[in-house]
């Protein structure tokens, strides 16, 4: 009989020192809470993680970035890090933006699109651009700098966009410095590079 009190024993430490283990660290994703300590909304993306494409000039708004290729399977959420955090007018999915950015392929790094090098910024309402793009900049703030990770459900899909450049499912991965907000609440601030 003590055989059997000690395997009891072995088998009940097994399963309940995992569950033990285990509970807390879901309790404690299952909050969110503000600084100010009211409920946070939920995020419409995933923040940035291990698995993004290194970006050379990270931190320095008068420098071209440059996005590394990406590595593993790409993230199938649309993912955004701020490598620099702006302190001006905050842009809306409404808002109309004045932005420098540079655009690279998940599966190879190549850019296939970019406002550096030609001395001029691009303009436009976010509603008018691909879902990701411009729920990536959703929230952004004027003087930032941020990496855009966008799956395809929410870039060009199975269409493509740019064939042969820009193939059917590609994930794409931009660096978006904002410049200027106008319209949807952002109130027209600028930053100057």
């Amino acid at each position: 009989m003590p055989a059997r009190v000690g395997s009891r024993r072995y088998l009940l430490v097994g399963v309940l020192l995992p569950a033990v283990l285990v509970i807390p660290a879901l309790a404690g994703c299952a909050a969110s809470d503000a600084p100010d300590g009211t409920s946070a909304a939920p995020a419409p993306s995933v923040t940035a993680g291990p698995r993004l494409p290194a970006v050379q000039n990270a931190t320095d708004l008068t420098r071209k970035p440059l996005s590394a290729a990406g590595s593993g399977t790409p993230p199938s959420m649309l993912v955004t890090n701020d490598l620099v955090t702006g302190r001006g007018a905050s842009a809306s999915a409404t808002s109309t933006v004045v932005i420098q950015y540079s655009g690279v392929l998940w599966r190879n790094g190549k850019e296939f699109d970019t406002t550096w090098g030609s001395g001029q910024t691009a303009t436009f309402p976010l509603d008018s651009t691909i879902a990701g793009f411009g729920r990536g900049i959703d929230g952004m703030r004027v003087g930032g700098r941020r990496q855009i990770v966008i799956p395809p459900d929410l870039g060009y899909g199975p269409a493509g966009g740019q064939p042969p450049t820009i193939l059917a499912d590609d994930t794409l991965v931009f660096v978006v410095d904002l410049l200027a907000v106008q319209g949807g609440g952002g109130g027209g601030a600028t930053v100057q590079p």
